[in-house]
């Protein structure tokens, strides 16, 4: 090619720009991040488009109480789809540019990282047995049977089906 041939540097260019838009598209359709809370409890999977693919308990999970256990699956939830979209967003890196007014516009949308990122659970956050029995109110007694109150004339007891007299007045 001729040093100064602008359709043959043009064509070089569009060239670079088909496989860095393939490179960006193969990168899109493979784009997952996997997270996995310290303990092993719990394993969250998603993929390119923040979409939850996998969700796994660890025997770690099962010691936690419920609320405790979604707000962890949560947790991992959105730290899976931030790094997701720092992959996507890396994919169209190459093609805008890292300082560009697009890249800019793409960061915008971004999932802020989470702060809390190594924290081990809370103790009040595993499910301990003994603990639940100490914190769980005394239960009521059995209520006894009902004592019919002074100074208010008893009911007669309804008449039970097979003492019913056949009419079918309900007044």
């Amino acid at each position: 090619m001729p040093a100064g041939d602008p359709l043959a540097a043009f064509t070089v260019e569009l060239e670079e720009i088909r496989a860095k838009a393939a490179a960006a598209q193969e990168k899109l359709r493979t784009a997952v991040a996997t997270v996995q809370s310290p303990d092993g409890a719990v394993t969250v999977t998603v993929g390119p488009s923040g979409v939850l693919q996998d969700l796994r308990f660890g025997p770690r999970a099962y010691e936690r109480p419920p609320q405790a256990l979604s707000g962890l699956v949560l947790q991992l939830i959105g730290r899976a789809q931030q790094k997701v979209s720092a992959e996507v967003a890396e994919a169209f890196s190459g093609m805008v540019g890292e300082d560009s007014a697009a890249r800019e516009l793409l960061d915008e949308f971004l999932p802020a990282p989470e702060p809390d990122e190594g924290t081990q659970p809370d103790k009040r956050d595993v499910f301990m047995p003994e603990q639940e029995a100490e914190d769980r109110p005394a239960a009521p007694p059995p209520p006894g049977p009902p004592q019919p109150q002074r100074g208010q004339p008893r009911r007669r007891p309804r008449q039970t089906p097979e003492e019913d007299d056949g009419e079918s007045n309900p007044w």
